[in-house]
C-alpha cells in the first residue's frame, strides 16, 4: 500500500504543485483547502502524514494541528507545518508539530522532509 499524505492549504497552486511531486513520487495524496476540509477528510481516511499551511481561512493550521493532536485516533500522525512568516508558527512547548517547511521550499527540501516521516513506508 502507497504512503498517504494529506496536504492542506489554500494557495491552490502550491497544494497542487505539491500533489503533483508526491504523485509522481508514489504517494498517495488528498488536498483540503482549509482545516476544516481536513479534518473531515480525517474521518474517512487516516493519512501517514499531514502537511498543513499555517495561515487558513474558516479553519487555521494551529487550529488544524491542535485538533489532530487531541484526538487520540489522529494523535499520532506527524504534522509538518508550512509558511512563510515563521513567526506565525503554533508556540506550544513542546511544539505539537514535526517540522517546520519555510516557503519557497525546494524540491529537495520537501522529499527529504517526507521521506524521514515517512521512511518504513516508502513507495513501491
Amino acid at each position: 500500500m502507497k504512503p498517504s499524505i494529506l496536504i492542506v492549504d489554500d494557495e491552490f497552486g502550491l497544494a497542487d504543485l505539491i500533489a503533483e511531486l508526491l504523485t509522481e513520487a508514489g504517494y498517495e495524496v488528498a488536498i483540503a483547502i482549509n482545516g476544516l476540509l481536513a479534518l473531515r477528510i480525517l474521518e474517512e481516511k487516516r493519512p501517514d502524514l499531514v502537511l498543513a499551511d499555517v495561515m487558513m481561512p474558516i479553519l487555521d493550521g494551529t487550529e488544524l494541528l491542535r485538533r489532530i493532536k487531541a484526538d487520540p485516533r489522529l494523535a499520532d500522525i506527524p504534522v509538518v507545518m508550512m509558511t512563510s512568516l515563521p513567526e506565525a508558527l503554533p508556540r506550544d512547548e513542546p511544539p505539537l508539530y514535526a517540522e517546520a517547511l519555510h516557503k519557497p521550499f525546494s524540491a529537495e527540501r520537501l522529499f527529504s522532509t517526507v521521506r524521514r516521516f515517512l521512511s518504513s513506508k516508502e513507495p513501491t
